[in-house]
């Protein structure tokens, strides 16, 4: 049986990397995905059918998109804040416009996506969002300042969504993976990309999570085997 028949969910950044993978395990969970991101379609989003997976372009730190994103959303049970940007250098070359990118998508884009979620999902007493955090809110690593102040910010918003939300029902996940391979990591070298997770063994953790409807995980450690990076 398929465990999110009969579910509807949007992951934001869903059109590749952590939240493509999300977005296309949730849909073999029976679920109808809408995936939003920037490489999503223009226009009326287009209602996903069960098992299925869509795609709409959506910019996760422009209120009024988000706002209507979510209202076009014909039901609305899982949100999975996946989108997000890297910037990874050294403080002393950091810029005030590298760190605003990333605390505008990070934080103001996944406090707007979960805010407007939890409006709907409070008064269906029902829903659960997903945070893709970071480990690196909870260790530290070179040349990546401004990526864990804007990860720490989330991390710490995420929290306190967890508790605000207990009332209405609403589970809120904080996902904080280790090394992933994804498109973050191009450019970077110095890192052996096989010894990093695949996104959809990720995914596939986190699915399990949302799938337990008669438990609560707020916080899930996600690591490979060889440590966080």
């Amino acid at each position: 049986m398929k465990r999110l028949f009969g579910r509807y969910a949007l992951v934001t950044g869903g059109t590749s990397g952590i939240g493509g993978a999300c977005a296309r395990a949730m849909a073999r969970e029976g679920a109808a995905v809408v995936a939003a991101g920037r490489r999503g379609l223009p226009g009326p989003l287009t209602a996903p059918a069960a098992g299925q997976v869509t795609t709409c372009a959506l910019d996760v730190t422009d209120e009024a998109s988000v706002v209507q994103r979510i209202d076009e959303m014909p039901a609305l049970d899982l949100l999975v804040c996946a989108a997000g940007v890297g910037v990874f250098t050294s403080i002393l070359r950091t810029t005030v416009a590298d760190l605003r990118q990333l605390l505008e998508v990070d934080v103001v884009g996944t406090f707007l996506c979960a805010r407007e979620a939890l409006r709907r999902m409070a008064e269906q007493r029902r829903g659960h969002i997903v945070v893709i955090g970071s480990i690196s809110s909870q260790r530290w690593f070179v040349d990546c300042g401004a990526y864990t102040a804007a990860k720490a910010g989330q991390h710490g918003f995420a929290k306190v969504l967890a508790e605000e939300a207990r009332p209405y029902n609403v589970r809120v996940t904080l996902v904080l993976p280790g090394a992933t391979d994804t498109a973050i990591w191009d450019g970077r070298p110095g890192f052996d990309r096989d010894r990093m997770m695949s996104p959809d063994d990720l995914a596939g953790v986190i699915v399990s999570a949302v799938v337990r409807p008669s438990v609560a995980i707020e916080e899930l450690t996600v690591l490979p085997p060889a440590g966080a990076l």
